[in-house]
């Protein structure tokens, strides 16, 4: 009786992940652009203007995590694709009054965002990981993993941006856009496809 049971839940399941595979994903909103391993920003991804005489002092990247489909998608082939790492081009702007080249702007920005799609990967990777138990018993609580993820990338870009004096140092970013190629790298079964 009891492996009867289990046969038609698992039966019940894999009924519910192929329907949770038929309902299309909304595509993003022009307002966020997702993390590309081929695309680096761009100065015109920036749609936030900054007036002149204002309080604000240097370049924003607003970074995120968006979390699109279902516990169940976790565990189809597309798992990865739930969490999406994303820039919030509306509320992002790059500072025109700066000494710094827009370059080197851009080129810091990117790291920071680089660092957020590390935090990204392990966080897919921590989901697919415990999709079943989520599924099953609701734990580990997947907001719970969110947040930590977040707060990890929040702690790793206070570090970069110390450790590179928001990426002028040049010899320390070279270190810095190393060690996430090599992260990246590790991390390439938890990237979304371009």
């Amino acid at each position: 009786m009891r492996t009867r049971g289990l046969f038609l839940f698992w039966l019940l399941l894999a009924t519910f992940q192929s329907v949770a595979q038929l309902r299309p994903v909304k595509p993003l909103s022009a307002d966020y652009l997702a993390w590309s391993a081929t695309r680096r920003l761009q100065a015109s991804d920036f749609q936030l203007r900054v007036r002149a005489r204002n309080n604000l002092a240097g370049s924003v990247g607003n970074f995120g995590f968006l979390m699109r489909g279902s516990n169940l998608d976790l565990l189809s082939k597309k798992g990865n694709e739930v969490v999406q790492n994303v820039l919030y081009r509306a509320g992002s702007y790059l500072d025109s009054s700066s000494q710094a080249a827009p370059a080197l702007q851009l080129r810091y920005l990117q790291t920071l965002w680089d660092i957020n799609e590390v935090a990204a990967r392990r966080l897919r990777q921590d989901l697919r990981g415990a999709a079943k138990r989520i599924i099953m018993w609701g734990k580990p609580d997947p907001n719970d993993l969110v947040q930590t993820a977040y707060e990890t990338a929040s702690k790793r870009q206070l570090q970069y941006t110390d450790e590179t004096n928001y990426g002028l140092y040049l010899d320390k970013q070279a270190g810095w856009e190393a060690l996430l190629a090599k992260e990246l790298a590790e991390l390439k079964d938890f990237a979304v496809p371009d």
